[in-house]
C-alpha cells in the first residue's frame, strides 16, 4: 500500500505540527537531561584504537573521492567503513621499550574498482590514506615501523553504483543528534580535547586518552586513561610526579567547565609499587592488547552519551554523497545546533531523520524534532520556526558533501 504524501499539506495533530516536506515537530516528554540525578557521558581520544579505526575510514573516503574527482571528473560510489585494528604486542618499561608484534589494519568495504574502463587504484588510495592519517594524528606511531596496513577492499554493488550516481538515498536508515549539549557532555568533550591538543605538548603523553564522565546530583567525576610515554619516564618516581602534575593541570581546566564541583581522577588502574603503571611506547593502547573497530567510538556529535538518543551507524568512510548513515546523523547534529542558534525559546532539541533508499534526501521518510521550549510550552510559533530550520537545512543537503570532503567537519 502506498504511504499517504504530506506533501502540500498543513495539519496541526494534538501537539504536532506537520507539513510539506515530511517535517512533525513535537513537545519533548520526560525528564530534561540537567535534572536526571545520574548521567554518563564518554569520549574517545584521538588516539583510541576505535578512533584511529575512524580516522582512517574517513580519510579513505575522501582520498578515494578527490582521486576520483581529480581523475576521473565524478565521485563514485564507496563505503570504506569496515576498518578494524588488530592490536600489535610491545615489551616496555621505564626509559623504553620495542616492539615485538606490529598493529595491523586490516582495510575492508566497497568501492568501484574501475569507471568507463580507466583502473581506481583503490587499494593503494586506502593504504596511503591509512598511513597519512597516523602521520597526521600521532606522534610516536609510526605507520612504516610499528603498522601493517593491508586492504581488502571489494566492488560495490552494481545497484548501489546506479543509486549514487542519481543522488538518492542508498540505504533505509535514520540519522539524530541533539543539541545543546549537556553540561556533562560539555566537560567531558572539551576536557578529551584539551589533553589531545593542548596538555600533550606539555607532558610527555600519547593521544590515546579516554575521559569517562559522571554526573550524581551536583558532582562530576571525570576519570581519565592517560598514556604515557616510557622513552620519557625515568622511574617510578618520575611517573608520580608527572602524573601528579598532569592531573593537576587537568583538574585546573575542567574544573572552569561548569558550575558544579568537577573531581578529576587518572589512571585509576595505577599499582606504582607493584610496577604497574600506564606506559606505553607509541601513545595508545592499540600496540598491545586493546583492538579497534569503525563505529565503536565517539557518535558524530563526538561523545558516546548512553542517556541520549544515538543511530548506531559507522558514519565514518561511508560516502558523503548518498549514504544517509552518514549524511543523515550530520545533518541532524547542524540542523538541531542551528535551531538552538536561531530560536531562543528552545532550550534543546534532538533531530531525528529516516530515509527511505532510493528517495531524494532532502525528502526523507520523515523528519521530526523533539524540543523542549525554555518556558515549558510548544507554541505554534516555535513549531514554525523549528520547522523552517529543518526545512531549510534539507533543503541544502547536497551542499554537506563538500563541507565533509574538505575535512571541515568532524564525526568523531
Amino acid at each position: 500500500m502506498q504511504e499517504p504524501s504530506l506533501a502540500g499539506d498543513t495539519t496541526t495533530v494534538g501537539r504536532c505540527l506537520m507539513t510539506g516536506r515530511n517535517i512533525v515537530v513535537v513537545e519533548a516528554t520526560g525528564q530534561f537531561i540537567e535534572d536526571i540525578p545520574v548521567e554518563i557521558v564518554e569520549r574517545k581520544g584521538i588516539g583510541h584504537p576505535d578512533s584511529l579505526c575512524d580516522g582512517i575510514a574517513e580519510r579513505i573516503s575522501v582520498e578515494y573521492s578527490r582521486w576520483c574527482q581529480e581523475n576521473l571528473g565524478v565521485l563514485l560510489h564507496h563505503n570504506f567503513d569496515k576498518v578494524q585494528l588488530v592490536a600489535g604486542e610491545v615489551e616496555v618499561g621505564y626509559k623504553g621499550g620495542r616492539m615485538l608484534r606490529p598493529i595491523r589494519i586490516q582495510i575492508a568495504g566497497r568501492g568501484t574498482p574501475a569507471f568507463q574502463g580507466r583502473k581506481v587504484p583503490m587499494d593503494d588510495i586506502a593504504i596511503q590514506a591509512a598511513k597519512a592519517h597516523v602521520r597526521e594524528t600521532m606522534r610516536y606511531l609510526n605507520p612504516d615501523r610499528h603498522m601493517v596496513i593491508d586492504s581488502y577492499a571489494g566492488r560495490g554493488a552494481e545497484e548501489l553504483q546506479y543509486v549514487v550516481e542519481h543522488v538518492t538515498a542508498n540505504d533505509t536508515s535514520f540519522g539524530v543528534a541533539h543539541w545543546p549539549r549537556s553540561g556533562l557532555e560539555h566537560a567531558v568533550y572539551e576536557t578529551a580535547q584539551y589533553i589531545n591538543y593542548k596538555l600533550v605538548n606539555e607532558f610527555p603523553i600519547g593521544e590515546d586518552v579516554k575521559v569517562m564522565g559522571l554526573r550524581r546530583d551536583n558532582e562530576l567525576t571525570l576519570t581519565v586513561a592517560l598514556p604515557f610515554i616510557a622513552q620519557h619516564i625515568g622511574d617510578a618516581t618520575e611517573y608520580v610526579e608527572v602524573k601528579g602534575a598532569a592531573a593537576a593541570a587537568i583538574q585546573e581546566y575542567a574544573s572552569q567547565l561548569d558550575h558544579r564541583k568537577v573531581r578529576v581522577m587518572v589512571n585509576t588502574a595505577d599499582d606504582v609499587d607493584n610496577g604497574v603503571v600506564y606506559l606505553t611506547l607509541t601513545g595508545t593502547s592499540a600496540e598491545m592488547g586493546d583492538d579497534g573497530a569503525v563505529g565503536r567510538g565517539n557518535r558524530v556529535n563526538g561523545v558516546i552519551a548512553p542517556f541520549r538518543s544515538a543511530s548506531l551507524e559507522a558514519a565514518c568512510g561511508k560516502n558523503p554523497i548518498s549514504h544517509v548513515g552518514k549524511v543523515y546523523n550530520v545533518l541532524a547534529l547542524l540542523a538541531a545546533q542551528n535551531i538552538v542558534a536561531r530560536v531562543p525559546t528552545v532550550r534543546s532539541v534532538t533531530v531525528y531523520m529516516l530515509s527511505q533508499i532510493g528517495a531524494p534526501l532532502d525528502q526523507p521518510l520523515i523528519a521530526t524534532a523533539l524540543v523542549y521550549p525554555t518556558n515549558g510550552t510548544l507554541t505554534a510559533s516555535i513549531q514554525a520556526d523549528v520547522r523552517d530550520v529543518l526545512d531549510e537545512w534539507l533543503a541544502q543537503v547536497y551542499s554537506l558533501r563538500d563541507r565533509i570532503l574538505n575535512r571541515e567537519l568532524t564525526l568523531f
